[in-house]
């Protein structure tokens, strides 16, 4: 009788543990699985980058590094022009310069690629250009340049598994702003 007693508390204590058991490596497989999914490990070649096709901000000077993964723009004398919302697809007003970034790889799935810049994320690829209705494998920014902004940073993951990806943009020492007006900004000041 204490066997038989004994016998069947250890198969409810062993059907209770079985059923957490299941629980936590239910839960442990989810949350492996989900960690997985977005950017990953695998390395990518850097992007293609050249200017938009609408040469936002004018006829600026245009290098790219790839190894660097840095975009500089601009150069000793050179204007960015001011662009109204109307010209930048109704971005705010102001001195933008556009670049055009293609994913490094045809066999890439860019449906769930990310973006992120200013502190903003664009995922489900929601940023890459459409053209008859279908996405593209590549998208273009016009970011906000200024006499004190002249960086813009941003990264992308273009595929599930692939690493983020980091690039730079670079205003170049020299390049000048205009306003509203069509007037020059003041360059402002390097304090030593």
């Amino acid at each position: 009788m204490i066997v038989n007693l004994l016998y069947k508390k250890s198969l409810v204590l062993h059907t209770k543990f079985m059923k957490n058991f299941k629980i936590v490596a239910l839960t442990l497989l989810i949350m492996f699985t989900i960690a997985l999914a977005g950017c990953g490990e695998k390395e990518l070649p850097a992007a293609k980058i050249t200017r938009d096709e609408a040469r936002t901000g004018g006829a600026l000077s245009f290098v790219y590094d790839q190894n660097e993964r840095l975009i500089t723009i601009g150069g000793e004398g050179e204007i960015v022009q001011f662009s109204s919302a109307r010209e930048t697809k109704n971005l705010d007003e102001g001195t933008r310069i556009g670049i055009r970034v293609t994913a490094p790889d045809e066999n890439l799935n860019v449906e769930n690629a990310t973006l992120k810049m200013n502190g903003v994320k664009y995922s489900s690829g929601d940023f890459l250009a459409v053209v008859n209705g279908q996405k593209q494998r590549y998208f273009e920014i016009q970011p906000l340049v200024s006499e004190v902004d002249k960086k813009v940073a941003f990264t992308i993951c273009w595929d599930e598994g692939t690493k983020e990806q980091t690039y730079q943009i670079v205003i170049a020492k020299g390049t000048r702003f205009m306003n509203k007006n069509g007037e020059l900004e003041e360059i402002e000041k390097e304090t030593k």
